[in-house]
């Protein structure tokens, strides 16, 4: 799954999600810096711990909610890459958001969502966050796993039962369904 073209009331857009290994020395340098890139690239980016993300699927579904939210006036926040976040945790509360699927000092793996207007500022915004980021690509830990599937239904607020019955994929995209549903 590479880079997908969304259509909605908000246009078109396209959007791309990577995954990768980095060390993040300050939180706030890096979102400074990632600000920087969309500025030259004309995109939004949001940079998610990979360890929080049900999979690529997670982060397209919370691109495509941010933007309806907003063209429709429903945003829970002016900035498009905060609302990105806040899909993505299934919650208005940014700092529940941030608590639940913002990266952290010592986060290791990371997921990166790259949102434009066209396929060239995406690529390049990943490309430059790749090189001046030190970001190592590695889409595998997007993957779901166990251990993973344990954390996302601790995060999620995921019952046993819940699990048994369905894929945490799934439920996770449930979450975030169940906040369209108040905004």
């Amino acid at each position: 799954m590479g880079m997908l073209r969304l259509k909605g009331p908000f246009g078109e857009r396209f959007v791309e999600v990577i995954g990768g290994r980095m060390e993040i020395r300050g939180v706030e340098k890096l979102i400074e810096e990632l600000g920087e890139i969309d500025a030259r690239f004309g995109t939004t980016t949001q940079i998610f711990d990979a360890s929080r993300v049900a999979g690529k699927l997670h982060l397209f579904h919370s691109a495509r909610l941010a933007l309806i939210a907003h063209s429709a006036g429903r945003n829970i926040t002016n900035s498009l890459t905060i609302e990105l976040l806040c899909w993505a945790a299934g919650t208005d509360q940014i700092d529940q958001a941030l608590e639940r699927v913002g990266v952290r000092k010592n986060t290791g793996s990371v997921a990166l969502l790259v949102l434009g207007k066209n396929e060239e500022g995406v690529s390049g915004a990943i490309k430059e966050a790749l090189e001046n980021l030190k970001i190592k690509r590695e889409d595998k830990v997007l993957g779901i796993n166990p251990e993973k599937t344990s954390k996302l239904a601790e995060v999620f607020s995921i019952s046993e039962r819940e699990l048994e019955t369905s894929d945490i994929q799934k439920l996770v995209l449930e979450r975030m369904a169940l906040l369209a549903t108040r905004h």
